[in-house]
């Protein structure tokens, strides 16, 4: 019955969308103005860009979050606990919130922009369309993208699959595509005008580079392949995205509205609760990138800590529960591999979750992708390059903008970016591992909560010489899946939720537990 509703639910919202456009020959006599059978695309960009964030990545990353060590639990009765410890299911919902809620709405825009003589809304469409399908195949591998919903036939309950590589190749002609409609000069109507265009209020150049940065990050996902890989092109995609401080492309979430319009760490799905939420406390693994550089793992507290979490009422330190554990167990392992302190088992000791911070408060901004993201992507080309002043020089725009973005006086800036310097920081660009821990690790704190950390630390293969030594796996590992005594196996890609699985069999494949979760996606296979 469960299964029966969700496909009901699917079958039911595709036919909608589909009859906004198939309907209207045999509906336009005598139409009420006030109540029109077909919504022009100006008044669908709001719901594309609002579904895309709140009902797809939200969703794509409130799970991960646990995966990649953000949060961490007070109890076993958390609800965050499963996914903290990698007990994941068919149950899981990015794949519906994306396919059914939120992809038909750019699909949608883009139809009804050609329909319109409106290219520019296309883009916008395209742009969605591809951050959505980006962020699918992130987690899942082979998707549904040329047999999906085109906005003019009959949606297929049984879409063939595209293999991952071949994914990644429609998402650079589908970005390609978005960036020539946002060139072109034919438009009738502005992309605000009907104040729809939550993210830059019609600005077409914004938008644009929002195209080439997304081209960006997908062509960086793809280090593992030595024949795919291009380091020049993804340097020059990140030339043509942004380029300065407040072009990033997130989602200003607000109070006093409804309940959606608040950001969801804060306002709702359990992170508010005062007695057990889903995530208790930011976890020791984050307190410690945050307190300690890499390479040396020398202690040094960076200035954001204060901007993102608050410390512990009981004596205004920063500390976090071990990935998987509870409270009771004390603090996680500090930033050079060393336990923390067991005593620190009441929940004064540690600092809250949500409503801590600039990510997790109520008007916090939710972030498709960042200036700052785009100048660590170049580091990383410019270092598997070779170019070593280009790379630093990349690397340290990056993470001054993020500071930058959180707040921070150019005073403390200048000091903590000097005590880098005073680190070594240099000398550690010599080397692409050692380069690389220093990127990777800021692009954790700069991409905090969004899940395309998870990409990193798959590419990175987990790797404590990236990440530091306090990165374990979780204390209450699933070990029904996991082997507990072999340190090296990490969590791989997600399950194909359940009503896929059963409408589709022959596609979904193997979507066994065993096989999903332990299972390297093709992105993350050297070739």
């Amino acid at each position: 019955m469960k299964n029966f509703i969700k496909n009901s639910l699917y079958i039911a919202l595709a036919a909608t969308s589909l009859g906004l456009g198939s309907c209207q020959k045999f509906l336009d006599v005598n139409e009420d103005p006030n109540n029109p059978s077909k919504v022009e695309a100006a008044s669908r960009i709001a719901g594309a860009i609002t579904t895309s964030s709140g009902a797809a990545q939200w969703r794509a990353s409130r799970e991960v979050a646990g995966v990649t060590q953000y949060g961490a639990i007070q109890s076993a009765s958390s609800g965050g606990y499963s996914a903290t410890n990698w007990r994941f299911t068919s149950g899981y919902f990015a794949w519906q919130n994306a396919y059914v809620i939120t992809m038909p709405n750019a699909v949608d825009i883009i139809v009804l922009g050609e329909e319109e003589g409106n290219p520019h809304f296309v883009g916008v469409g395209k742009t969605l369309l591809a951050l959505n399908f980006g962020l699918l195949t992130a987690q899942y591998g082979d998707i549904v993208v040329d047999d999906f919903y085109n906005g003019k036939d009959m949606i297929s309950l049984v879409p063939k699959f595209n293999t991952q590589k071949e994914v990644y190749e429609r998402l650079q002609t589908i970005l390609d595509e978005a960036i020539a409609a946002f060139e072109r000069t034919d438009n009738k109507r502005g992309l605000h005008v009907k104040n729809g265009d939550l993210l830059y209020q019609g600005d077409i150049s914004k938008w644009k580079k929002f195209a080439w940065a997304l081209k960006a990050r997908y062509m960086n996902h793809l280090s593992k392949k030595s024949g795919l890989y291009n380091a020049d092109e993804i340097i020059k995609a990140c030339q043509n995205a942004f380029n300065g401080d407040g072009m990033d492309a997130e989602f200003p979430y607000l109070s006093g509205g409804l309940l959606v319009d608040e950001n969801p760490w804060s306002s709702w799905g359990g992170f508010e609760s005062l007695t057990n939420p889903r995530y208790f406390a930011w976890s020791q693994f984050f307190v410690n990138m945050l307190s300690s550089f890499p390479v040396t793992n020398k202690l040094y507290q960076d200035p954001r800590i204060s901007k993102i979490m608050q410390p512990a009422a009981s004596d205004g330190k920063y500390r976090g529960p071990a990935a998987g554990a509870f409270i009771a167990n004390g603090q996680g392992v500090l930033a050079d591999g060393s336990p923390g302190d067991a005593s620190k088992t009441k929940p004064e000791d540690y600092g809250r979750f949500s409503k801590s911070g600039f990510y997790t408060n109520t008007t916090s901004p939710f972030g498709f992708i960042t200036y700052s993201e785009v100048k660590l992507i170049e580091a990383e080309a410019r270092l598997r390059k070779g170019d070593k002043p280009g790379a630093l020089a990349a690397y340290e725009e990056g993470v001054k903008a993020n500071m930058r973005k959180l707040g921070v006086s150019a005073a403390d800036i200048n000091a903590y970016w000097a005590a880098q310097v005073a680190d070594n920081l240099t000398g550690h660009f010599d080397q692409l591992n050692t380069g690389l821990s220093h990127i990777m690790r800021q692009k954790y704190i700069s991409l905090c909560l969004n899940p395309e950390t998870w990409v990193d630390m798959r590419r990175m293969d987990y790797s404590s010489a990236i990440y530091g030594p306090s990165l374990k796996r979780p204390a209450n590992l699933n070990t029904t899946i996991f082997d507990p005594n072999n340190n090296s196996q990490w969590i791989q890609a997600m399950l194909y939720e359940s009503n896929e699985q059963n409408r589709n069999p022959e596609e979904v494949g193997d979507n066994s537990e065993k096989y999903r979760l332990l299972t390297p996606l093709w992105f993350n296979v050297v070739e």
